[in-house]
């Protein structure tokens, strides 16, 4: 009885086995062979147990036979399981037709004579044909070639999977030796007795597989059979309590004679009462199994929604990385990891525990290891494998987008010795994607990041540069301001004296002059006089630049002015055939604060330009020069009919240097010198400018003051210039 119920609890336990397993991933080949396997064993057993306890001969032949169909079948599905798991890959349809050939003769002729006969129900008597000789050939190749299969695997791998292959090649061995000499051989002998005892060593495959699923992670449902576990012992503890709180109940508290209603309601109260236990004792074998088998594991929901934070919350490269890390390697419990991403031709390392002596894998090396995910515990001994091992790596994940390939993510091994499990990879991989991304995004902005401190250093070397190129040229200017000063200076002295006596010649001081005498005499001074404009502009300019320009006004005649300024460019005006006229309202205009000298070489100046660019003018220049009272304010025109300024240039026409390309053409040696004077000197003394032009149709140039201006007088200015006429 203790055997048959034993035979009973291990054919349940294969069974339920197998069905986890598939239930995990019936999409796998390995695990849909694994459960037709056990079922297939769990058939073998109970038809093994159906035969010994069948009193009636014709149910113990039937039982016995059917025994037979199962073992084929099981042996058939060992060596699918054993092809289809050493290789990870599915067997083809040919050659599992192929393969169940015998299985199929064995189901075809079992029915039949060919097969056992027993002549009573313990089968003390056997009588076998053909096909059980077939059955004892067939049992021991499929069983020999399948465990050669698992034999060349385990040769082959490494770590985990070694340890799972020598699981199941040790729970094989316990159960086909048994199974084979308890009910094939000794049967075959008239020895029936221990056949019931074959099948009780399945229980120990059965352990074997358990053992291997809870150390070595076989098949990858050690969750599954875990929680199981816990679901099944609050099961077991629901049931007994309920058992026995039932029975005392009824037996002890409630009286002899109590109803059957009284009865009923308590054990529907008890029903209830542990009904709302079930939860909580559920709870506390997860609990209990969970430190059991799990005491080192993580929570890959937590870790997968903290990585996320991070994710969205860092954007610097190396905090990024190392935040990431931290946090796989802490969760994890991983020994060392690093990340490494290539940029152009940087490659950037960051790694865990930061202080690691362990040196950088070179670039040459993390191409050797491919893009694909690499587990070193499944890798045949090669480089790739060297590699990893050299460097204290167990697992390299590749970190690509769908655009580019971006880096690896290394990790070294787990610190409980475990390896990585297929529920492991499937997170890190989750990870590794949402990673991959965010590094891309990282590593742009780290590359701007460079971009920007490079363009930053250059910018600084360019300005140090430009600093020294403008110190040095502010020496230059300084120097040429100096030069300007001391020409200007020492070119007045002389050409006072060149004036001086051809003014003197002019006036007959030396004698009546012949008329070409008298008119080359008249060119003479009027060269003098242009020479001294031009002495005085470079004079004032060089003040302007050494902070020693300033106005100094006195009440002056502006019309007086204007009209002897005029007056003075008349022999100019006529040498270049240009028609110069004044209109002057001199009753309107009163006497003003100006600076006498610097107002009058503003006059001289408009003027003088306008006579020499209406001089080319067809038909004959002509310049119109205007004085008049405008309400509150004294205007002064000077209108030609020359040149013009281009449109494209006249907003930079008063600016220091400057002639518009036309301008250049027609009077080469000018200085530009001349209309940045005149909006200096009109604007320190309260006025503004004025300008029209167009282009090949003339131009207005003047100014306007109001008629009380107010003049500042830069005082600063007046003592550095009296400080250097002292000297």
């Amino acid at each position: 009885m203790l055997t048959n119920l034993s035979l009973l609890v291990t054919t349940v336990l294969t069974f339920f086995l197998g069905l986890l397993v598939y239930v995990n991933n019936p999409q796998k080949p390995s695990n849909r062979n694994f459960f037709y396997f056990t079922s297939s064993l769990s058939l073998w057993a109970i038809t093994n147990l159906r035969a010994n306890i069948s009193a009636e001969p014709s149910l113990a032949l039937f039982w016995s036979k059917a025994a037979i169909v199962g073992a084929a079948l099981l042996i058939y599905f060992f060596l699918l399981f054993s092809m289809t798991f050493t290789t990870d890959k599915q067997v083809s349809r040919a050659l599992r037709f192929i393969l169940f050939i015998p299985a199929f003769i064995i189901i075809l002729f079992s029915p039949t004579a060919a097969n056992v006969v027993s002549s009573n129900a313990y089968a003390q008597q056997i009588q076998t044909g053909w096909l059980y000789i077939f059955v004892i050939a067939y049992l021991p190749i499929y069983t020999i070639w399948g465990v050669v299969l698992f034999v060349k695997a385990q040769r082959s791998s490494t770590g985990q999977r070694k340890d799972q292959i020598r699981s199941i090649l040790v729970g094989t061995t316990l159960i086909a030796i048994p199974g084979f000499i308890f009910n094939a051989i000794l049967p075959a002998l008239g020895i029936t007795g221990l056949s019931a005892f074959g099948p009780l060593f399945i229980l120990l495959l059965v352990a074997m597989i358990a053992y291997s699923i809870l150390r070595h992670q076989l098949m990858d449902i050690r969750f599954i059979v875990t929680r199981s576990l816990a679901f099944a012992s609050s099961i077991f503890i629901i049931a007994a309590v309920f058992g026995l709180v039932s029975f005392q109940i009824v037996d002890v508290i409630l009286p002899a004679d109590a109803s059957q209603t009284t009865i009923r309601l308590s054990y529907t109260l008890i029903a209830i009462l542990l009904a709302f236990a079930f939860n909580p004792l559920l709870r506390f074998f997860e609990k209990i199994t969970s430190k059991l088998f799990f005491h080192n594991q993580y929570d890959p929901q937590k870790l997968t929604n903290q990585i996320g934070d991070i994710l969205s919350s860092e954007i610097d490269l190396d905090k990024l990385s190392t935040r990431v890390l931290n946090e796989i390697t802490t969760q994890m419990k991983i020994n060392i990891s690093e990340i490494v991403v290539f940029s152009k031709d940087r490659v950037f390392y960051e790694k865990i525990p930061l202080k690691n002596s362990q040196k950088e894998i070179s670039h040459k090396e993390l191409q050797k290891l491919g893009r694909a995910t690499l587990i070193i515990e499944n890798l045949k001994p090669g480089e790739r494998r060297d590699i990893l091992k050299n460097f204290g790596f167990s697992l390299s994940i590749p970190l690509r987008t769908s655009e580019k390939f971006i880096g690896y993510m290394l990790l070294g091994e787990k610190k409980n010795g475990e390896v990585f499990s297929a529920r492991d990879l499937g997170v890190l991989k989750s990870i590794a994607n949402e990673v991959s991304v965010a590094m891309a995004n990282a590593l742009s902005y780290k590359e701007i990041q460079l971009f920007t401190e490079t363009l930053s250093e250059k910018v600084r070397q360019r300005t140090a540069q430009l600093n020294t190129a403008n110190s040095q040229l502010r020496e230059l200017d300084q120097a040429k301001d100096e030069f300007i000063s001391m020409a200007s200076h020492q070119l007045r002295t002389p050409l006072t004296t060149v004036k001086g006596y051809i003014s003197m010649l002019n006036d007959g001081d030396f004698g009546k002059l012949t008329k070409d005498q008298n008119q080359s005499i008249k060119l003479a001074l009027d060269g003098s006089n242009r020479m001294a404009r031009l002495i005085d502009d470079l004079l004032n300019i060089s003040r302007m630049q050494a902070g020693k320009f300033y106005i100094d006004p006195t009440k002056v005649n502006l019309a007086k002015m204007v009209e002897e300024e005029v007056l003075s460019l008349q022999t100019l005006a006529k040498t270049k055939k240009v028609i110069l006229t004044c209109v002057l309202h001199k009753e309107k205009i009163p006497e003003m604060n100006l600076d006498d000298n610097k107002t009058r070489q503003v006059i001289m100046n408009l003027v003088d330009n306008a006579i020499n660019y209406s001089a080319s003018t067809r038909g004959g220049g002509k310049v119109s020069v205007h004085l008049a009272r405008q309400g509150a304010h004294i205007v002064f025109k000077v209108i030609d009919n020359g040149i013009g300024v281009p449109k494209n240039q006249q907003a930079h026409l008063f600016t220091k240097m400057y002639r518009a390309d036309n301008a250049r053409e027609i009077r080469p040696d000018g200085t530009g010198l001349g209309l940045y004077l005149v909006d200096r000197v009109v604007k320190d003394q309260g006025g503004s400018t004025i300008f029209e032009s167009n282009h090949g149709g003339g131009s207005i140039f003047g100014f306007s003051f109001p008629v009380h201006n107010s003049i500042k007088i830069d005082q600063s200015a007046k003592q550095k210039l009296t400080k250097t006429n002292s000297k």
